[in-house]
Order: C-alpha cells, then sequence, then structure tokens
C-alpha cells in the first residue's frame, strides 16, 4: 500500500476515534457541574444537555448543556462521516450496515440539537435512532468483516451489539436490571460508543488488507 494511503487511513481512524472518545471526557466533565446531585446509575444521559434548573434557578441542572449537546452532535456527523466513507470511498462493508450508522448518527445529531425539555418527542426519536441503528449497525458490520478477519475484534463488536440492543429492549420496556434508568441506557449507549471505535478498528485493517492485495496482484501482474 502506497505511503500516503496508509497515512490518510491512520489519520482517519484516529479522527474518528477521538470524535467518540471525547463524548466520555465531555459527559464527566458536564456531570461534575452538578456538584455531586448527578447520579450515572438515577439520572439518564440527556439530562446533562438540559439547561433549566427550575422555577426558582435552584434545581440540578447542567450548566455546560451546551458542551454535551455539542458533544452528540459531534459523535453524530463522525457516524455519518464513516458511514458514507466506508460505503462509497472504501467500499469496506455493503449498503445495510452503512444505513444502519447514517440513521444512527442522524440520530445522534437530533438528540444534541433538541435537548430534552425543549422537544421530547423529538429528542425520543433521536434516542431510538442512535441506539437502535446503532446497535444494528455494530451487528451487521461484525458479521460482514469477521469471515475477513482474525482475532477477537469480530467478536467483541457482536458482543457490543448484542449489548446495545440489550440496552434499547430494556429501555423501551422500563426494565433496569437493577441498574437504574441511567445505568441501563448506559449498556446502549456505550456499547454502540465502543462498538463504533472497534469498528473503526476493524474498518482500518480491512482497509489494509484489501490495499495491500491490491497492491500484491498488481504487482505480480506486472511481472
Amino acid at each position: 500500500m502506497p505511503a500516503h494511503a496508509v497515512e490518510t487511513s491512520n489519520r482517519t481512524s484516529v479522527s474518528l476515534t477521538l470524535a467518540v472518545l471525547q463524548f466520555f471526557v465531555i459527559e464527566f466533565l458536564v456531570a461534575g457541574t452538578w456538584r455531586g446531585q448527578y447520579s450515572y446509575s438515577a439520572n439518564s444521559i440527556s439530562d446533562l444537555g438540559v439547561p433549566f434548573c427550575g422555577a426558582d434557578g435552584n434545581e440540578p441542572c447542567s450548566a455546560t448543556s451546551l458542551i454535551i449537546d455539542a458533544a452528540f452532535v459531534t459523535v453524530g456527523i463522525a457516524f455519518v462521516v464513516a458511514a458514507l466513507l466506508w460505503y462509497r470511498a472504501y467500499r469496506l462493508h455493503p449498503l445495510v450496515p452503512s444505513v444502519f450508522l447514517l440513521v444512527a448518527g442522524i440520530g445522534g445529531v437530533v438528540v444534541g440539537l433538541t435537548p430534552a425539555n425543549t422537544h421530547w418527542d423529538v429528542h425520543s426519536l433521536g434516542v431510538t435512532l442512535f441506539v437502535l441503528f446503532g446497535s444494528l449497525f455494530t451487528l451487521t458490520a461484525a458479521f460482514h468483516v469477521q469471515p475477513q478477519m482474525s482475532g477477537p475484534a469480530p467478536y467483541v463488536a457482536l458482543a457490543l451489539g448484542v449489548l446495545g440492543l440489550v440496552g434499547y429492549i430494556s429501555l423501551t420496556h422500563s426494565w433496569d436490571l437493577g441498574l437504574g434508568t441511567g445505568g441501563i441506557e448506559r449498556v446502549g449507549a456505550y456499547s454502540i460508543l465502543l462498538g463504533f471505535i472497534v469498528c473503526v478498528h476493524l474498518m482500518t485493517q480491512l482497509h489494509s488488507v484489501r490495499r495491500a492485495s491490491v497492491v500484491l496482484v498488481g504487482g505480480v501482474t506486472g511481472e
């Protein structure tokens, strides 16, 4: 594979990974603005994006809500970019996983642009799109890649996809499985975020393998 192609692929994978990892950092920092009143188990992630602090302004809320909303949008954009890039530019997986990832990305953007206290129906739809289709992407992408890749990564992606669906189904049925509302929501959301990062690794490897095969075949043919 040409050096510039390797460099471009690596830069892309690093950028996509950082675009998702930033969410965990921002979530932790924004939760800290609640001064100990935010619970990862009892409070949903969406609560961090709500700026309203009650009629008297003294109820728990996110003084830095715009930052977490921006983090949601950043993750959504990363999903959309990856979906278009992996399908149209690199042709790394078929249409179905790309569509799932694209829809999940749109859901992430919607979540960030419509805080839960402003347009609950739209916000809830965004959460559904993100969690459901994000899980389906991880599963279908892992199934597609698994026959072509060795190692544990495809199986990790499959497990995270299943966990994402467990989180989604539990949320829709109001089952917290002893983890609290926020806890079970995080099972779904975190599984999708981590599943995406694993898929970034898989797609980068798959791209490298395919480019190496093309170079090898071209070299043999040239001889």
